[in-house]
């Protein structure tokens, strides 16, 4: 866990301080995330549809789970280094907002996986590289 928290920006830690009751769900959203990319499209990549549909499924299980507020301010802050590349980072902010939007639904993991792949395949996810 302690590995996990150096990796996060400043923005990210700031938050987990001011919100330590979120540790555990944010924590499990990013597991679940990361395990349902990898079931569905076989890796966790960059920049591609399987970083969108990460994104988009992270975020709307963090809005269900934390609010849709919190998780704003949380996703934002892991966008927030400096080293970030800017076509990236709009990337992956954008990608986010629409995982915000669908988790408002407050649907299970299942029908939020769902709803992110309908998002992804209708077009409404941004991807740098196929």
């Amino acid at each position: 866990m302690l590995q996990q928290y150096e990796r996060l920006t400043e923005d990210e830690k700031l938050y987990l301080k001011n919100h330590p009751h979120h540790v555990v769900a944010i924590a499990r959203s990013k597991d679940i995330a990361y395990e349902e990319t990898k079931v569905r499209f076989g890796c966790n990549r960059c920049n591609d549809k399987s970083d969108a549909f990460r994104h988009c499924f992270w975020s709307a299980i963090l809005a269900r789970d934390i609010g849709y507020k919190n998780a704003l301010e949380f996703t934002s802050a892991h966008e927030s280094s400096e080293d970030n590349d800017a076509s990236e980072k709009n990337m992956d902010l954008h990608n986010n907002l629409v995982g915000l939007r669908i988790g408002l639904s407050r649907a299970g993991d299942e029908k939020l996986s769902h709803y992110c792949r309908t998002a992804l395949l209708v077009g409404r996810l941004k991807v740098l590289r196929e």
